[in-house]
């Protein structure tokens, strides 16, 4: 299992998604984070099972949720760069290296 570090534009966008849900659904709100929490587990355990999607970008997409996760492997480290609805500029990540 890797490390897996969360970066501070990544965290923000979680929160931005939790935000949303809470007041759009709250009800969904914990499925939300269930699934994401098994997702970033997922990716920890095994990082390179998901396709490079952008140079060494890689991007794991929630199952129930349009959101998917854009992430890098650094030596044994997870770098979680963005965590973007898919309606979103997936080239967000860009400025988040």
């Amino acid at each position: 299992m890797k490390s897996l570090r969360i970066r501070e534009f990544a965290a923000n966008d979680i929160q931005e998604a939790v935000n949303y849900y809470d007041e759009n659904a709250p009800i969904v709100t914990p499925r939300f984070l269930n699934e994401l929490k098994s997702a970033l587990g997922d990716i920890a355990e095994n990082p390179e099972k998901y396709a490079i999607k952008y140079k060494d970008i890689r991007v794991r997409f929630l199952k129930s949720f349009p959101i998917g996760i854009h992430y890098i492997l650094i030596e044994n480290t997870v770098h979680v760069l963005a965590v973007l609805h898919t309606s979103r500029n997936p080239e967000i990540w860009k400025s988040r290296r």
